[in-house]
């Protein structure tokens, strides 16, 4: 598997950032310690209990599948797996840098000198992705251009809608659309975590 060192910081630090959701006051410089793997793009810090999403990624939900040649497999049970192999046993190193529509903190987070999130999208785990209103990572496209052009994971998959068109076409009951076009339209950001979530998603645009 290719790693995406360290180096990928000086790159993730010249992301396009919005102004943070809640204001950057509340906002910690750092959450380091072991995780709970919560999804595929959020942990939560066990000893503060703090609940952490990538920036600028997102991954197949828990329920898709996809098809390679012809073989099916289970996409977001694959993605979430990445994230508890990378992140098992690991100390996680997160600098936050804004908090979604919900009060999630948005960050880049590493394992040693590996960016999660740009090693996901560059294995082809998930997608360069933000909601709208959150800050972009400008790298990480670029990054999953490459992922994109030799096929990997979730790009072998014609039939794999990536998770904010099929989280619309779930809420609109609509049939599953088979196009990686540009989203458009309100999209759902992912629900709150924890025992207060609401089961109803913000109605915030993608990026």
């Amino acid at each position: 598997m290719r790693i995406v060192s360290l180096s990928i910081l000086l790159l993730t630090m010249t992301a396009t950032a919005a102004p943070a959701q809640n204001g950057s006051a509340d906002i910690p410089r750092q959450i380091y310690g072991k995780v709970q793997v919560v999804d595929a793009t959020t942990v939560e810090f066990k000893m503060s209990g703090q609940t952490v999403r990538l920036a600028g990624y997102e991954a197949p939900r828990l329920e898709q599948t996809a098809t390679s040649d012809g073989v099916g497999w289970p996409a977001g049970q694959v993605s979430r797996a990445w994230m508890i192999l990378r992140t098992l046993g690991q100390d996680v190193n997160c600098a936050p840098i804004a908090r979604d529509a919900n009060g999630v903190i948005l960050a880049h987070c590493f394992v040693g000198e590996t960016n999660l999130a740009a090693t996901a999208i560059a294995e082809g785990i998930g997608y360069a992705f933000n909601y709208r209103g959150e800050p972009q990572v400008p790298a990480y496209f670029d990054i999953e251009r490459k992922a994109r052009g030799l096929g990997y994971g979730v790009w072998s998959s014609p039939d794999l809608l990536p998770p904010w068109l099929y989280a619309a076409s779930m809420a609109n009951g609509d049939k599953a659309r088979t196009s990686l076009s540009e989203p458009d339209g309100d999209l759902p950001l992912p629900l709150p975590v924890g025992p207060a979530a609401s089961l109803i998603p913000n109605e915030v645009h993608g990026g």
